[in-house]
């Protein structure tokens, strides 16, 4: 990104902050805790998935009754879905200034003792809360830092895996001695469990998470051949994944084939997967909900360094063995991805079928 686009963003971010505290100070008479407790909750889906068991633990030790979780705009429906009391928080109301003050006044009155980040990253809001307890995570990229002097209390997240990560988290925000492996998330009992068809998530965050559709379609010949009666569901969402079914379509027939890429809600996605037997698909949300539900699943990852490789039982996670020199599709053309080869995926794939049952 262009390091004046940045600084540009810094400053103006700046202004918000000391602005909209500046006269949020005028009103601290009216805002009186009441015991509630505001949990910030505003990062991707798999992050949420990751951590609903932290949240168990939370509401364990506040009372359920008394916890708001704020939410993008776009995972209020999976707060909902496990079950949080959703408050929610728009790019408008972030970034805006007016939109933003009326937000964090809106807040500051709401009867909050206590305010807890849980995000991986940084937290631009901490600033203008005059809740009394503010717990979180410190960020210290130099975009973000100003922002860790407002907790009251901060704690240093490691680079490390995920669930690692958590069990740190409920340390340092709990004081429990908890590991990874024991806040494992497990969703299940929030959906119908089945074992009918293959789920594929068609797309991730980024492009050079997801290999070319030419070589995916290679893949699921082999999932045709293994499961033969099994229809196989294309999930995802806007014009790029949609694209990328189509395409997947094209080259190999419809027949037995459904395509769903826009046609779910985050809630009936999840339904899906909990109703397959076999989940296939990139570093993204939907892994993670995978992940969370327990579901077997052959995960396909660009390399073996992520934070996010969860190497459960349920799951076979496969990353590529050498790097190819030749781009195959310039519309994919991320060299990592695409170096899976498709008898690495195929042996995953009969582990996984021959996984009678797993414990954790």
């Amino acid at each position: 990104m262009d390091k004046r686009h940045l600084k540009k963003s810094y400053i103006q971010e700046g202004i918000n902050l000391y602005l909209i505290r500046f006269i949020l100070s005028f009103f601290k008479s009216r805002f009186k805790p009441q015991g509630k407790v505001l949990i910030k909750s505003c990062d991707g889906i798999g992050d949420i998935l990751v951590r609903t068991k932290l949240m168990e633990l939370i509401e364990k030790k506040y009372g359920k009754d008394n916890i708001y979780v704020l939410m993008k705009s776009g995972y209020t429906k999976l707060g909902d879905m496990l079950g949080y009391r959703t408050i929610e928080y728009s790019r408008k109301e972030r970034k805006s200034f007016f939109s933003r003050l009326k937000k964090m006044y809106e807040l500051n009155s709401m009867g909050f003792s206590t305010y807890i980040n849980i995000e991986f990253a940084n937290d631009i809001t901490v600033g203008n809360l005059f809740i009394p307890e503010r717990i979180g995570r410190e960020d210290l990229s130099w975009q973000v830092e100003r922002n860790n002097k407002y907790y009251t209390k901060s704690y240093i997240l490691e680079n490390d895996y995920v669930m690692n990560q958590v069990s740190k988290m409920a340390k340092d925000i709990l004081d429990i001695d908890v590991t990874g492996k024991q806040l494992t998330p497990d969703i299940g009992g929030l959906f119908k469990i089945e074992d009918r068809d293959i789920v594929v998530a068609v797309g991730s965050t980024g492009r050079e998470k997801v290999c070319s559709p030419i070589l995916m379609a290679e893949y699921l010949k082999e999932v045709q051949q293994l499961y033969p009666d099994r229809k196989i569901i294309l999930v995802g969402n806007g014009d790029l994944q949609e694209g990328y079914a189509k395409r997947l379509i094209e080259l190999l027939g419809n027949e037995n084939i459904e395509n769903l890429v826009n046609k779910t809600s985050l809630k009936e996605v999840f339904e899906v997967v909990a109703k397959s037997c076999l989940f296939i698909g990139f570093d993204s949300g939907l892994y993670n909900a995978c992940f969370a539900l327990r579901k077997k699943g052959v995960i396909l990852f660009k390399d073996s360094g992520g934070a996010f490789i969860h190497n459960v039982p349920w799951l076979k996670i496969v990353t590529p063995k050498k790097v190819r020199e030749d781009i195959l599709d310039r519309e994919y053309p991320a060299l990592n991805i695409n170096s899976i080869e498709v008898e690495d995926f195929k042996k995953a794939l009969e582990e996984v079928r021959d996984e009678k049952e797993f414990s954790y």
